[in-house]
């Protein structure tokens, strides 16, 4: 039987809070990409198929998970292998852009990646960079969408750089991380975003994330996103109804409430619910 897949399709857009990226999602059947460069940084996650990618010298079949990070001006081409079709998410970014990213983020600064191959193999990385970008496309929980930022970023320079950059030393900060916990489980509706969150403790992002997650084993967004279902939970079993419910919790929305909801209890509210009345 042959198979069908769903016809070529491509869509990009501008992300103001994502270092001013433009962002793409593609799902292509046997195109080629001629040898060429870009003046920005390109950021790429194969979320279907298999692309056959060359950079410089260097050939890979990519799949899904694998991460492609070419550097502005370095020459590449590309091709569908395996059955022609294949999907894909990428960033294109500016040097300039990185680099001030970077020093907003509090480390050190770079106007280029220079990781030690562009084909990299890191479940971490490729779930941030995915997650940065259909973030962006739907609009989705700021919040989240500046941690994967900024892990994606701290990632390439930690574990991927050519040379390597010794990373701001956080020491641990237990009132810091109290603050911040208190912050955010005192106002499960707080809207904020990383950098925000830093900025009202008067520390880098960075250094907030890192002494976070060291504390907590959460982020800071796990963090507020586990305190919202914990209120949650308790209004489902005293009969609130499912909508109330995520509003009261801090949720933008409903559709919002259940992902998430069913992401930690690996089932929706309603069937949580159901289980105590």
């Amino acid at each position: 039987m042959k198979t069908t897949f769903p016809k070529p399709s491509v869509k990009l857009w501008r992300a103001p809070d994502v270092m001013d990226a433009v962002m793409l999602r593609g799902q292509f059947i046997g195109h080629r990409y001629s040898r060429h460069t870009h003046d920005t940084h390109c950021l790429a996650v194969i979320t279907g198929g298999v692309l056959e990618v060359e950079v410089r010298q260097e050939r890979r079949q990519c799949r899904r998970g694998d991460v492609i990070v070419i550097d502005a001006d370095v020459p590449h081409a590309g091709a569908a292998a395996g059955d022609g079709h294949w999907k894909m998410r990428v960033e294109h970014v500016q040097p300039a852009a990185l680099a001030a990213y970077c020093e907003r983020l509090g480390v050190p600064r770079r106007e280029r990646f220079e990781v030690t191959s562009p084909f990299i193999s890191d479940q971490e990385l490729s779930r941030n960079l995915y997650g940065v970008n259909w973030c962006s496309e739907v609009d989705d929980d700021p919040f989240k969408r500046s941690e994967a930022l900024a892990c994606a970023v701290i990632g390439l320079q930690a574990r991927h750089a050519l040379r390597a950059t010794a990373l701001p030393v956080v020491r641990r900060e237990p009132a810091l991380v109290r603050a911040v916990k208190s912050r955010l489980r005192d106002d499960l509706h707080a809207r904020v975003t990383l950098a925000t969150l830093a900025t009202e403790f008067d520390v880098t992002p960075f250094v907030l994330l890192r002494a976070f997650e060291r504390e907590v084993g959460l982020s800071p967004h796990a963090f507020q996103q586990q305190e919202r279902i914990r209120k949650a939970i308790l209004m489902l079993r005293s009969g609130r109804p499912i909508v109330e419910t995520g509003s009261l919790s801090g949720f933008a929305d409903q559709s919002h409430f259940t992902r998430v909801f069913k992401q930690q209890m690996g089932v929706t509210p309603k069937v949580y619910q159901a289980a105590f009345s």
